[in-house]
């Protein structure tokens, strides 16, 4: 690499660096109702009601799902956040505020928060039927609640 050359590559990444950090920045400064605007309100709506004729949930409903190890992770698979651009932090957060928003009524009362690495973990498992498996979970709700 040449002389000239070199202090404008080195330019380049630090503006890339900076830009990308500005960016992800810009985007955790994002408040979580307009993060759920963008990332969960086109299938749930914006009142969180989703169209269950079409096996769209309700989300009123989410706090259950948390009650079963597959329900938990189903939360992190569905396809509005497993394949969104969020970071795993931004979307740990974004979870939690769904449930609290939505369904604080209906989580267990030993509830814990999703976690920036438990998203991470889940989340390369993208539900191929999303339908298939929540009725898996709620079948298994259904179960438990019979005991």
């Amino acid at each position: 690499m040449t002389r000239e050359v070199a202090p404008r590559v080195l330019f380049a990444a630090a503006f890339l660096a900076v830009s990308v950090a500005w960016a992800a920045a810009a985007r955790a400064d994002q408040s979580l109702q307009t993060l759920y605007i963008l990332h969960c309100s086109g299938c749930h709506g914006v009142g969180g009601l989703g169209v269950p004729e079409a096996g769209i949930p309700n989300l009123n409903e989410a706090g259950r799902y948390v009650r079963t190890e597959l329900g938990r992770e189903y939360l992190i698979e569905v396809p509005g956040l497993s394949q969104s651009r969020l970071d795993d932090v931004t979307a740990a957060r974004l979870l939690n505020w769904v449930l609290q928003q939505f369904s604080a009524e209906r989580l267990p009362a030993d509830f814990k928060p999703y976690t920036a690495a438990e998203v991470t973990r889940f989340r390369a498992d993208k539900v191929s039927d999303p339908k298939a498996r929540r009725e898996a979970i709620l079948a298994e709700l259904r179960t438990r609640d019979a005991h």
